[in-house]
This record gives structure tokens, sequence and C-alpha cells, in this order.
């Protein structure tokens, strides 16, 4: 991304599309940051911003944001620059007929260029079967290393990961290409938007994961027509208890079942007057339960559908196989669906193994200068 504004700001008569996939992961994940961006380094001027057609204009430069499925928004286009973010959703034939959009005119001595960034998750891939095995093509390796604005504690959580799986130490840590392996969740898929429901036939509650240096997480489950819905509704990194409340205040009113680890952030939320429950303590059981069923979740919902696609089983250091347990990674959706689903499902009687329950409710309690003290 700044080495596109930096392009944008030097070069001229230049025609830069910025691609994912799906536009709404496009809105979500690269739009937002990028005129986020701009407006940090003061340079951002909403008069050249069309908001309609998703387009950008800097001096004689013009920058187009689209999807994949939008490709008829940018039929007998050309370019001089494309980035396709999370490259690795995209297929070989897509990488070659975007190679042919880099059709705008250059000077002599410029090329135009197509630009990938991903994480090299499956060494099956296109990316590394065929792309980078093209003549004209450069491959950039970074790690985290290369990053000195890291947080310490989330180094700590890449270096950890070689405690847990070989594979994630290796893809996230190192930068190399790793293989997809006992992945947990194969029985979701996406969908355009979240339909509008019958509210006397569905039954909702939200899931919330705590986090600080991590995101926290509040996914939206729904149960209707016996399938499941998932929507990402809050995924956002350096949040306080207090952050969470004021969020809270602004969204529809549910139950939410959280990270039951976290009883005294619980006991917060629950004291500035939500239904907020415990979530259940066995992984195994939540993500079993999530596995009978059929789970759609809407193609806004980008970090969820990220994290489905790359929540693993670990691998059984002793041997071949797997353990019964995920590698704690990039897991922060998936946890919070799970508690709404099996929440949901304890207390409406929706599991074949156990009767109705209401949901547990935890019983500390905290006096007023305590919780002003963890505040």
């Amino acid at each position: 991304m700044q080495l596109i504004i930096a392009k944008m700001l030097t070069e001229e008569h230049k025609k830069f599309g910025i691609c994912r996939k799906t536009f709404p992961a496009l809105r979500m994940s690269t739009m937002k940051p990028f005129f986020d961006m701009l407006k940090d380094y003061g340079i951002y001027d909403e008069r050249r911003h069309n908001k309609t057609f998703n387009t950008y204009e800097h001096g004689t430069n013009f920058i187009q944001f689209f999807g994949l499925d939008e490709a008829e928004k940018i039929k007998s286009t050309g370019f001089n620059y494309v980035w396709l973010e999370e490259s690795n959703e995209f297929d070989y034939v897509d990488f070659t007929n975007l190679k042919l959009r880099l059709s705008e005119p250059c000077k002599p001595e410029e090329v135009n260029q197509l630009f990938m960034s991903f994480n090299p998750i499956d060494a099956n891939n296109w990316i590394a079967t065929k792309a980078v095995k093209e003549s004209d093509v450069e491959v950039i390796h970074s790690t985290f290393q290369d990053n000195p604005f890291l947080s310490e504690a989330y180094v700590k959580t890449l270096l950890d990961l070689i405690h847990q799986d070989d594979n994630f130490y290796r893809v996230y840590a190192l930068g190399e290409w790793g293989k997809v392996e006992g992945r947990i969740y194969t029985n979701y898929r996406a969908i355009p938007t979240m339909p509008l429901f019958d509210s006397l036939k569905t039954r909702w509650a939200y899931g919330l994961d705590f986090g600080l240096v991590n995101p926290s997480a509040l996914i939206k489950v729904v149960r209707a027509d016996e399938k499941m819905y998932a929507q990402e509704v809050l995924y956002k990194s350096g949040l306080t208890t207090s952050d969470i409340i004021e969020f809270l205040n602004h969204v529809e009113r549910g139950d939410i079942y959280a990270d039951p680890s976290a009883k005294m952030m619980i006991e917060e939320i629950r004291r500035a007057g939500f239904n907020i429950y415990e979530g259940h303590k066995k992984v195994k059981d939540g993500i079993d339960f999530c596995l009978r069923q059929t789970i759609l979740v809407p193609e806004d919902s980008v970090n969820l559908i990220k994290e489905l696609g790359g929540y693993q089983w670990r691998k059984n250091p002793q041997g071949e196989g797997y353990m019964t347990e995920p590698v704690k990674y990039n897991d922060h959706g998936v946890d919070s669906m799970r508690y709404a689903a099996f929440g949901m499902a304890q207390r409406y009687g929706l599991l074949t193994s156990a009767p109705p329950q209401e949901a547990v409710v935890s019983t500390l309690t905290f006096n007023r200068r305590t919780l002003e003290q963890t505040r």
C-alpha cells in the first residue's frame, strides 16, 4: 500500500488498479486502510474521491478499486500497475487476465507491473507452482523481522507458533511455503449478503472474543431454515472492555456468549446492562457442533472467512495424524462463532446429546473499586 502511494505521489499519467477477489472484501480490508493512510499523510482530497465508482485521482494519476465479482466495471480497461491483495484468493486464469490489463502507455524506461501480496499458505497453490516460475517474476520474501513496528507481544505470538505447529511457524514466522493440512471447517461458504429473516422463525446471538494486542471479535450467529449464518460485526485490535461496551451500545441488543476465561470482563459488561454469559469451555464440543452445520458467511465478513479457511487441527508431535485441538492462531472470529452457536444450542435444546438448559451465568461478583482498578 505504501509502495502504491509512493508511485502515486512521484509518477505521472499512471492508472492503478487495486483488486481483491470480491469487492466486499476489498472495501473492508483494503479501501478503508488506503484512504486512512492518505489522511494520516495529510494528502487525502475528498473532492478527488468518487465514492460511486470507487476511484481516486491525484494529479494526473487515476486509481480504480474493484473486485473480480464486478468484472463488468473493468472491461476494456488498461492499467500501468495492478495490485492483487490476498492474491492466493485468485486463480491462475484471473492472474493471466489481469496481466493482460497492463496495457496503458508508459515511458520507454518504465515497465508496467502487477504486484501480489499474500501469505505463502499452500505450496500447491498456483502462485508457487506456476506464477513464481515465470521469467518476468521477482519474489520479495519478507518476515516479521523486516517490520520494526511490531509489538513485542505480537512477535512473541509468532515465535510461540513453533511450540504449536511447525507448518504455521514456517508460514507466518519464517515466510516459507506451507501446506494446507488438517483444515477444520470445510462446511462453510461465502454468500453475497446476509439475508433478511423472519424474526418468528429464527434464533440468534452474539459470540464475543476479547483481545487487546489481538483483535476483539463480535460475531452474530443466526439459525434459520436448518442453516447457520455467521456475520462479522466487530473485529478490531486495541479495544478495552469500556470500548467494547461503547460499541455494544450502538448495535442491536441480543444475548452474548463470551470467552469463559475472561470472567472479569464478562462481569463488567453484564453490569453495563447486557445479557452476557460464559461461553462453553470445551473447544472440541463447540467445534463438533459447528461441523454438523451448514455455515453461511456474508462476503463482507472478511476476517471471519479468512480464519475459517486457515483454521487447522494441531499436528501430533509424536507421529502422524492430528490432535483433537486446534492451532491457537488467527482464531478470534471462529472462537466467537463457536461460543454463540454452542451457547444457543445448549439454551434451546438443539444438541442431540444434551437436554435444554439455561445459559450459565457467572456467579463471580466484584465491587466497584475492583472494576475501576481493573479498568
